[in-house]
C-alpha cells in the first residue's frame, strides 16, 4: 500500500480519498443500506448518546423532545408538535371506539394493549398516558430509529415500553397480542416487504384487532406536486411525482428507504392489502397531514 501513501501526500488526491472513504463510512452506517435498524453509530465504543434538554409539557408533565430530538416533527414549534401528536390521538381514539367493539366510557376497554408501529421519540403514543392511568392500558413502541428509541427510554417513564426493531419484517411479540396498532409514515417507506409487514403485524394482532397505517395515495401525490418548489420536496422525492400533477400509476416506488418514496392509489390498497386485512375505511387525511389513513381489522 506504499503507493496509496505517496499518492495521499498530495492535496487533491486526499481529496478524492477522503470522499471514497466518506461514501463508504456511509455505505456501512445508513439505516436503508445496512438493512436493519439505524444504529446510534458505527464506532468501536458507542457512549451514550447526547441530546438537547427537554422541556415540560404542562398538560401531562411528560418531557418533551427538543426539536434536533424530534425527527423531522415540527422540529421549530413545540406548540405545534404537541398539538399535532394530540390531533392524532384524538383520531386514533376515535378510530379505536368506533370499531373494536369496546364502549367508550364503560371502562370495558381496560388493560388494552397497543402498539406505535415507528414511534420515533413518541409525538404520539406520549398521548396515550392518560389511557394507561385511567384504564390501564399497555403504551407499546417501536422504531428502527435507535437514538429515537433511547430518547423515550431516559425521558418518559417506565409505562412507556419501546424497543429498537429492525426494518426486517419481524416483531419481538407474542402472536395476538395487540387489541390496537397504529403506525404514523411507515409503510411510507417499505418498499419491498410490505405484504410480509402487513402479515407481522397481523400475526401480532388480536383476532378482531384493529390497526390503523398511513400511506401516501392521490391526496398526498397532489400534495407534494403543488409544493415542488420548496427544497424539502425536492430533496426526498423523486419528480416523477412532482412533476406529474395527478397520480397517474397503480403504485410507485421510489427513492431510498429514509425518503418518503412509496405511493399507492386508494382503490390498489383496498384490493392489495384486503387480501390480508379486512379493509374498514380508508380515510382522507387529518388535520396537519397530507397522508390517508388505512382502517383495517384482524378477521382471524
Amino acid at each position: 500500500m506504499s503507493w496509496f501513501r505517496k499518492l495521499r501526500r498530495s492535496p487533491e488526491a486526499s481529496q478524492v480519498s477522503d470522499q471514497i472513504m466518506a461514501r463508504v463510512r456511509a455505505e456501512y452506517t445508513v439505516m436503508p443500506r445496512f438493512g436493519f435498524h439505524q444504529p446510534l453509530d458505527y464506532a468501536t465504543l458507542t457512549p451514550p448518546p447526547e441530546f438537547e434538554a427537554p422541556s415540560v409539557d404542562p398538560a401531562t408533565s411528560l418531557l418533551v423532545p427538543s426539536g434536533a430530538d424530534r425527527f423531522g416533527y415540527a422540529t421549530g414549534d413545540t406548540t405545534r408538535y404537541l398539538e399535532w401528536g394530540r390531533t392524532d390521538h384524538k383520531e386514533l381514539r376515535a378510530v379505536f371506539d368506533r370499531y373494536s367493539g369496546f364502549s367508550p366510557g364503560d371502562g370495558s376497554s381496560r388493560g388494552v394493549r397497543i402498539l406505535d408501529f415507528g414511534c420515533s421519540s413518541g409525538r404520539v403514543l406520549r398521548h396515550f398516558y392518560e389511557e394507561h392511568r385511567e384504564l390501564n392500558w399497555a403504551l407499546y413502541g417501536c422504531d428502527v430509529q435507535a437514538k429515537a428509541v433511547e430518547w423515550m427510554r431516559r425521558y418518559l417513564p417506565l409505562p412507556f415500553k419501546v424497543v429498537c426493531t429492525s426494518t426486517l419484517p419481524h416483531l419481538p411479540f407474542p402472536d395476538q397480542f395487540f387489541d390496537f396498532i397504529y403506525g404514523f409514515s411507515v409503510f411510507t417507506h417499505i418498499k419491498y416487504h410490505w405484504d410480509a409487514w402487513l402479515l407481522e403485524l397481523k400475526r401480532v394482532l388480536k383476532p378482531r384487532g384493529i390497526m390503523m397505517q398511513t400511506i401516501h395515495a392521490e391526496n398526498a401525490w397532489r400534495f407534494y406536486a403543488e409544493h415542488k418548489n420548496e427544497d424539502w420536496v425536492r430533496a426526498g422525492v423523486s419528480a416523477r411525482v412532482y412533476d406529474v400533477p395527478e397520480m397517474d400509476v397503480e403504485y410507485l416506488l421510489c427513492g431510498d428507504v429514509g425518503v418518503s418514496q412509496v405511493f399507492w392509489r386508494k382503490e390498489v390498497v383496498r384490493e392489495y392489502w384486503g387480501r390480508y386485512l379486512e379493509i374498514l375505511e380508508v380515510r382522507d387525511p387529518p388535520q396537519f397531514s397530507f397522508q390517508d389513513w388505512v382502517v383495517c381489522r384482524n378477521l382471524d
